[in-house]
């Protein structure tokens, strides 16, 4: 019985995260948090994290994107709260959903500082590497109106952004899969550019 009540809780949080998501671009929406949420659990197994408190903080973290008087994580904290409450959670759950959701970004400087916390950081980063994260980075691309070599461009956003995260990944797991990931893009900018140069010297011999 506690099993079926707890999954009816989950499923009212899912359907409340898919409105907010609705309303946000394609690299923010309901497919990142669910994905954000199976590396949480991944990164969680074998680590004694509670596994409630990682999801439920991967399914809201981004439902406040559309704030504009505070910081993203800031005003997804809140609607967390806020939601969470509504559907019945404990207030510890509720309390440290939110500090997890507070914290994985590092916009104002907050620092994860609970397992939880950090895991869903880096479950967040890992969703911006790999394939999945160039579609991402486009999608953003898109809604930004970046081109994508030069100034103020997806590769500037990849150079800034994404290529820092591997220094502040907090979880031995989280750093082991990033790797490869991280390769891949690395290996799709370096493509880019050979053919970029091609079209360039071909050019210059017509």
């Amino acid at each position: 019985m506690e099993s079926n009540t707890t999954q009816d809780n989950l499923q009212q949080v899912i359907l409340v995260a898919q409105g907010f998501y609705a309303r946000k671009d394609r690299a923010h929406d309901l497919e990142h948090a669910l994905r954000v949420r199976e590396w949480g659990k991944l990164l969680a197994e074998g680590d004694g994290a509670d596994a409630t408190v990682i999801e439920l903080a991967a399914l809201l973290h981004d439902i406040g994107r559309s704030g504009v008087e505070k910081t993203h994580a800031e005003s997804s904290a809140g609607l967390a709260v806020n939601i969470l409450h509504k559907t019945g959670y404990s207030e510890e759950i509720v309390l440290r959903v939110r500090d997890a959701i507070l914290t994985h970004s590092r916009e104002v400087g907050h620092e994860p500082n609970t397992l939880e916390a950090k895991i869903l950081y880096d479950a967040d980063k890992l969703d911006f590497v790999g394939a999945i994260g160039l579609g991402r980075l486009f999608a953003m691309g898109g809604v930004e109106g970046w081109p994508l070599v030069g100034e103020n461009s997806c590769e500037t956003f990849y150079l800034e952004k994404i290529c820092g995260y591997q220094n502040h990944l907090y979880t031995k797991a989280a750093k082991d899969h990033f790797e490869p990931l991280f390769l891949f893009m690395e290996k799709f900018w370096h493509e880019l550019h050979a053919e970029r140069l091609k079209l360039v010297l071909s050019g210059q011999a017509t």
